[in-house]
């Protein structure tokens, strides 16, 4: 006996899970309409989902894209987008500053695979100018640099991309679109770990990438193949977490801010990097290319590797986590988690630190969080 599903007379408040693998047809004619991809029909989660789906739709409203893309991680919607764009021979211009798991994608495998990556000091677009090769197919920024806290000036890259006809991609993860929109500054392509504020709670893994259609759906064949899905609960726990999403964001800045300020006045303290500090050197930009500062930050402390180990296991309820944009306070090292696998000098180089803590700054009072960190300080 084949199952059937009671007709609703009312529509449920809260979109329903379709967490399913396959769906069922009954003929031949259903299962050839579905493959030719008439709207509503689907055969095979990894080729498409309705829960995924609508947080598709949901994400290209919120960044004010056509389309958007909805993968397994944000490393894996950052791999199919930028593979999508290039193949053996070409070439991308990448800020140098990034994110340690992008920068191993970027230098590691991609190398392998035969596209070579130009890192860049992207602050000054006559470097980036200058990268540019007759094979460049693709220009990678993030709009708040991990672990420093730098900003890219999006219009002035995207001017510089236009005289090229090369697409501009941007990481939006540490403002989300809540504080900037890159494609409203002339972004192509916008990339998001959902993983992070967009689902603000610490227990999904997605990532999204947006833009045209044209470009979106240019990406979708390799998504396919790759295998690289969201499960549709992820999805669903990402779609409900986005009506809080201004709300957290608001919290999330106006806690950062209260602690810069409380970190700057630390003796102990050497350096801030937070782009809502009025010394930070792209604070002009950021208060005109965001709404806000974000809730990220870092800080150096003195005494090095010795100092900032020491902070970390004095925190009493700030926790130690190699990831950000959840609820609670955290901190991370970048030198060993997201940028171990750069050498020492590499880091030097760019300015991370031994001595450099970075902060997610969470939801609960200001003043807690900062009294957390001020007896971590008394070392």
């Amino acid at each position: 006996m084949k199952r059937t599903l009671p007709p609703l007379r009312s529509r449920p408040a809260v979109p329903p899970i379709y967490q399913t693998s396959v769906f069922a047809f009954d003929s031949l004619e259903q299962v050839d309409q579905a493959f030719s991809g008439e709207a509503g029909a689907f055969v095979y989660s990894r080729y498409g989902n309705p829960t995924v789906q609508a947080l598709e739709i949901a994400l290209a409203s919120l960044e004010r894209t056509e389309a958007a893309l909805v993968a397994s991680s944000g490393m894996a919607a950052l791999t199919i987008a930028a593979l999508s764009l290039c193949g053996q021979g070409d070439h991308i211009i990448a800020a140098q500053d990034l994110y340690g798991g992008t920068q191993a994608l970027f230098q590691r495998d991609f190398g392998r695979w035969g596209i070579d990556v130009t890192l860049v000091d992207v602050l000054n677009t006559a470097r980036v100018e200058e990268a540019i090769r007759p094979t460049t197919k693709l220009i990678f920024v993030e709009t708040i640099s991990n672990p420093l806290m730098k900003v890219a000036d999006l219009s002035r890259l995207a001017a510089l991309k236009r005289g090229f006809d090369i697409p501009l991609m941007v990481d939006n993860t540490f403002a989300s679109p809540v504080l900037c929109r890159p494609s409203e500054w002339g972004a192509d392509l916008v990339m998001e770990s959902l993983t992070k504020y967009l689902n603000g709670h610490s227990d999904v893994l997605a990532g999204a990438v947006m833009g045209s259609k044209q470009l979106i759906d240019s990406m979708r064949p390799l998504h396919t193949n790759f295998g690289a899905v969201a499960s549709p609960f992820d999805a669903w726990l990402v779609q409900r977490s986005l009506h809080t999403l201004k709300l957290r964001m608001h919290q999330h800045c106006q806690n950062a801010m209260r602690l810069a300020e409380f970190l700057a006045s630390q003796p102990k303290v050497m350096t801030v990097y937070y782009p809502g500090l009025p010394g930070h050197p792209q604070h002009t930009l950021a208060a005109a290319q965001m709404t806000s500062f974000g809730g990220m930050l870092s800080f150096v402390v003195e005494g090095g590797y010795y100092g900032a180990a020491q902070v970390i296991k004095r925190l009493e309820w700030v926790d130690f986590v190699p990831s950000l944009g959840g609820s609670s306070t955290t901190v991370s090292h970048p030198a060993k988690t997201s940028h171990r696998g750069m050498t020492g000098m590499d880091r030097v180089k760019l300015g991370i630190d031994d001595g450099l803590i970075r902060v997610s700054a969470g939801l609960e009072d200001g003043d807690d969080i900062c009294a957390d960190f001020a007896q971590a300080l008394a070392w």
